[in-house]
């Protein structure tokens, strides 16, 4: 029995240790706007626009920059003032027609961000050129403010190579 229980104890710090690596090896910048901060790859490029009821971040890989926004990965950080239920249903119904066109792989589920539940919608597909694209869509409510975040790949793009980039933001997303 003490034979098993160390055999787990050595899987266990194996798994966890596995899971931290990824992440760790991204170096990474911070970025605050409006009550937001995060983390993001050094490689890549942000910036931010604080408007008088939406203030937005968007992240772009360096790929996506020398492409000239052809191909690469971004992402697109929304948080909206005295949010509208009925705007994010039809984002989010556009979302889902959009996956249903082109994707294949579509996941739709609740996530813990920011201390709140938050849907996160997301599929893979592939363009009108035949190259894979992969799009996520995560939303929630807090304090009667909106926060959308959308991570997408696209132009042939690498997609599991951008996701631990993608990991790091989401992983690191606060809300004041």
């Amino acid at each position: 029995m003490k034979k098993y229980l160390f055999i787990l104890a050595i899987l266990s710090l194996v798994v966890m240790a596995s899971g931290c690596t990824t992440n760790q090896n991204i170096a990474t910048k911070n970025i605050s706007a409006s009550g937001m901060s995060l983390q993001y790859p050094d490689t890549w490029n942000a910036t931010s626009q604080v408007g008088a009821n939406a203030t937005q971040i968007i992240v772009v890989s360096s790929e996506m920059l020398s492409s000239n926004y052809t191909k690469g990965s971004a992402v697109l950080i929304l948080k909206v003032l005295n949010s509208s239920t009925s705007n994010m249903s039809q984002i989010r119904q556009e979302f889902g027609t959009q996956a249903k066109q082109s994707g294949q792989n579509i996941t739709n589920t609740t996530i813990n961000i920011a201390g709140v539940s938050a849907r996160d919608i997301s599929y893979t597909g592939n363009d009108t050129g035949g190259n894979t694209i992969y799009y996520r869509l995560i939303d929630f409510e807090k304090n009667n403010t909106l926060y959308l975040l959308m991570f997408g790949t696209g132009g042939g793009a690498d997609v599991n190579a951008a996701k631990p980039y993608f990991d790091v933001i989401l992983n690191s997303f606060k809300v004041e």
